[in-house]
């Protein structure tokens, strides 16, 4: 019995840390670095750096690193928004899909081709991302109307 009490006294310390690790927020976009990554600031005056899940927008210095950027301001910069947390990267950058009232904004970065699915190792994370993704692409939206886009990582590859 006291095995079981303690087994069971561990399984509730676990979830616990778990559930605060990973906590959903709301918070006001103070700044918008680029076309994947925001700060939040949270009611609790706490500065938030969200990078977007399951997307990947160009570069700053590439093609499209701009309009990216100035897409995503436009539709958040500003404004109060719901973030439903993931987990942290390997910059201890909080990943998540922030929500404006109930429309994705990361969904809708892939969807009006401002950001591409985000692939790790070649292999997409998110089918409905790729499926906008694919969208985009079919009706050249965005970065898509360029002939040969060039995809963030590849990008990053060649700029080491």
């Amino acid at each position: 019995m006291y095995f079981l009490r303690k087994f069971l006294l561990s399984i509730a310390l676990f979830l616990t840390v778990i559930s605060q690790v990973h906590a959903d927020f709301n918070g006001k976009v103070i700044k918008v670095i680029d076309g994947d990554t925001v700060d939040i600031l949270t009611p609790k005056k706490q500065k938030i750096r969200v990078r977007l899940l399951d997307i990947d927008a160009p570069e700053s210095q590439q093609a499209y690193g701009k309009a990216s950027r100035k897409y995503l301001a436009s539709l958040i910069a500003g404004k109060n928004v719901f973030v439903q947390e993931s987990n942290k990267d390997i910059y201890q950058r909080t990943l998540g899909t922030i929500y404006l009232e109930q429309i994705n904004i990361n969904a809708k970065m892939v969807a009006n081709g401002f950001a591409w699915a985000y692939r790790y190792k070649g292999i997409v994370n998110n089918n409905n991302m790729l499926k906008l993704e694919s969208k985009a692409k079919q009706n050249k939206k965005g970065l898509w109307k360029d002939k040969r886009p060039i995809a963030p990582w590849e990008f990053r590859y060649r700029n080491k």
